[in-house]
């Protein structure tokens, strides 16, 4: 086949892939029976679908993808380069049109897979709770609520800087997790999960340096936890990463969904690191606005607390520099594409749950 008619086959392919693209994007936003199709059928089945079988490799399958993309994506430079380099114009357009193609299929597998539940609010019909904006005295309100919290299951706990991954009746972490969610689908029956899919990330301590405590996959639907972060922190980036499997993609629901299965637990360790992970967030906002404020709700939290937040600020002070800052960078406006104008501090935005969560109890 010559060379300009697989250029014109690829642009072809290129139009058309761009067409369900944008087909898609314009249908979650036009039709309401469309929304409910993908989110209550498609993705629905498909995910737990994706869960029961990947659910049966003992490793990340999504982390040895990753792996692959990125030795594809170095040989894909290095053809590029050398073609340029031959002075193979044609074929380096060829070769160009190819990697744009390429991009907007894996694009495309990411809209149908998980990504279109961007484009949805579901937390309001699945919590009965309507966020509104709110005033210092309302974060200062939340902020104290969390910090009894936290205090009380500090004491009940006594040490959580050496906790391992099984309670002391030996169950697994991400079997807790799982237990977890079962209970708050008692109240919340949109939080129901099937088919359980966590698994450690095979990267561990490499995406510490960018931060990154948990994710999931958005092509092979698996939730994965960084297991090298503090003890203390891995309860709660369970609970957050399942509610990204159950369809909850904005990070402000992701966190709120996960607050609400950790905080409900029957487990003490689960209450402790949602509340503390909450305690965090509302404080800095409320340094924002009330400084003083802040150093009092922080000035009444006990020692054991405190020496928990020295640990975690002493784990990710060793892996500071300029690749966490060139990543959260690229992730912000990851999230600022997919409709969190907001970007990375979309996270703190759990605190208007909170507020509502609390309001009614």
């Amino acid at each position: 086949m010559e060379l300009n008619t697989k250029i014109r086959i690829k642009v072809v392919r290129i139009v058309l892939t761009l067409t369900a693209i944008l087909l898609l994007k314009g249908l979650m936003v036009w039709s309401y029976r469309f929304e409910n199709f993908y989110f209550y059928g498609w993705y629905k089945w498909t995910s737990v679908a994706f869960r029961q079988v990947m659910g049966i490799v003992p490793f990340s399958v999504g982390d040895v993808i990753y792996a692959a993309w990125i030795i594809t994506g170095i040989i894909y430079l290095l053809k590029l380069c050398y073609k340029l380099f031959t002075l193979a114009w044609a074929d380096t357009l060829l070769l160009l049109i190819k990697g744009v193609h390429n991009l907007l299929k894996l694009y495309l597998a990411f809209l149908v897979l998980w990504g279109l539940n961007y484009d949805r609010q579901p937390l309001p019909d699945d919590t009965g709770l309507a966020p509104q904006r709110y005033n210092t005295q309302q974060l200062w309100q939340l902020a104290d609520t969390l910090l009894l919290k936290v205090n009380q299951e500090k004491f009940n706990l006594g040490d959580t800087l050496n906790i391992t991954m099984s309670d002391t009746s030996g169950i697994p972490l991400f079997t807790r997790a799982k237990l977890a969610y079962d209970n708050a689908s008692q109240r919340w029956p949109a939080f129901r999960y099937r088919a359980g899919c966590v698994k450690a990330s095979l990267y561990g301590r490499w995406i510490n340096y960018m931060g990154i405590t948990g994710y999931l996959n958005p092509w092979s639907l698996e939730a994965q936890v960084n297991m090298t972060t503090p003890p203390v922190l891995l309860p709660y980036t369970t609970c957050h990463e399942i509610a990204h499997q159950l369809g909850y993609a904005p990070e402000e629901d992701a966190n709120f969904v996960g607050y609400l299965a950790a905080s409900n637990a029957a487990d003490s360790h689960f209450r402790y690191a949602a509340n503390l992970e909450m305690l965090l967030y509302s404080v800095r906002q409320l340094a924002f606005r009330d400084s003083v404020l802040a150093k009092d709700i922080w000035s009444r939290a006990v020692p054991g607390v405190k020496e928990d937040y020295k640990s975690i600020v002493g784990f990710y002070r060793r892996y500071e520099g300029k690749v966490d800052d060139y990543s959260a960078m690229l992730y912000d406006q990851y999230l600022k594409a997919n409709k969190q104008e907001q970007g990375i501090q979309s996270y703190a935005d759990v605190t208007r749950w909170l507020i509502a969560y609390y309001r009614i109890q």
